[in-house]
């Protein structure tokens, strides 16, 4: 009679599943990293100083363990790490940040994400690159709907105003508004339109959204209070830490006081990262998640019907809006 042939050894059971992947420094290095911030492939390369396709195959094995969970970005694939309460993933990430900060990766992580908005920076800072996206004109008859969504009107901020193309619509609804941008070139050319358009109820701020001169402003214009009205247009996605940016921006509104996100959904039109563009839009859950994270109530996100003329590089993109509440935690620090 034949012998049996032995029966293969069953498989291990989840646990020593999950103990043999994280069994292993560089995983819980990239593990620790990717608690850190939400990084891409090719950034989590130039921070451990290793290539690609070695984070490739090391986080492999972390993405089918459900510890790290993936999104893409156009062409590119970002990797965060799940939330957890099991004791031994918060074990293996407090190791992780141990090997993470002797080995100087933890370190390196700031410097690689700033470096998201460089290009983005150099084609603001170009005097050269001046196009007005849009026209005040073409945004006048979105008056009747913004209106009802900001019931007071003493004070709107628009961040990352540009040249200004919507400060003609704020004028006509708010007592005083201010524009920041962190270009001076643009906001020299956004002075003379206003200038041009006897437009005198508009104060400009050149810094970013968290710069202490534009909460100065504020508090120059509403002694006491913040805005009622923060509107962030084509901003976010040239943002290096949007959560962040958006955070900042709620600081400035007063308890109660509206932010208007209008930004890009989804998108894979890699060429607009030669103009600064950090990510390829937003899907509404993310836009949820940012906008919850930075303290805000989300009113609604709801797709926008935007036609651009046929001289914008983005005319073919899908649009969004968000309107969120400011919540006491977000009101101006005094």
């Amino acid at each position: 009679m034949p012998r049996a042939l032995p029966h293969p050894p069953p498989a291990p059971p989840p646990r020593a599943e999950l103990f043999r992947t994280l069994a292993d420094n560089d995983r819980l290095t990239l593990l620790a990293l990717c608690a850190q911030e939400e990084l891409a492939v090719s950034e989590l390369a130039t921070i451990t100083r290793d290539s690609q396709p070695q984070i490739t195959k090391k986080t492999h094995a972390l993405r089918d363990a459900a510890l790290l969970l993936a999104r893409r970005d156009g062409n590119r694939t970002l990797l965060r790490t799940a939330d957890s309460t099991d004791p031994v993933v918060l074990a293996a990430l407090a190791e992780g940040r141990a090997l993470a900060a002797r080995s100087g990766a933890l370190g390196r992580v700031a410097g690689v994400v700033a470096q998201r908005e460089e290009s983005s920076r150099r084609f603001f800072e170009d005097a050269s690159q001046s196009p007005i996206l849009v026209e005040g004109s073409a945004l006048l008859p979105f008056l009747p709907v913004l209106a009802p969504l900001v019931p007071n009107r003493a004070l709107a901020v628009d961040v990352g105003t540009g040249e200004g193309a919507f400060l003609p619509m704020l004028a006509a609804l708010f007592e005083r508004v201010i524009g920041v941008d962190r270009s001076p070139a643009r906001l020299a050319r956004c002075a003379a339109r206003l200038q041009g358009m006897e437009i005198h109820n508009v104060r400009l701020c050149s810094g970013d959204v968290d710069d202490p001169a534009v909460q100065e402003e504020i508090r120059r214009a509403v002694p006491g209070g913040g805005a009622d009205l923060v509107l962030l247009a084509r901003v976010l996605h040239h943002a290096a830490l949007p959560g962040e940016t958006l955070a900042a921006a709620a600081r400035l509104a007063r308890e109660g006081g509206r932010l208007l996100i209008v930004d890009y959904l989804p998108h894979d039109d890699e060429s607009l990262r030669e103009q600064g563009d950090v990510w390829l839009g937003f899907a509404p859950e993310k836009l949820h998640s940012l906008a919850v994270g930075a303290g805000l109530a989300v009113e609604s996100i709801a797709p926008l019907p935007l036609r651009l003329p046929a001289s914008e590089p983005d005319r073919h993109l899908p649009w969004q809006l968000a309107v969120l509440t400011a919540c006491p935690s977000t009101k101006p620090r005094p």
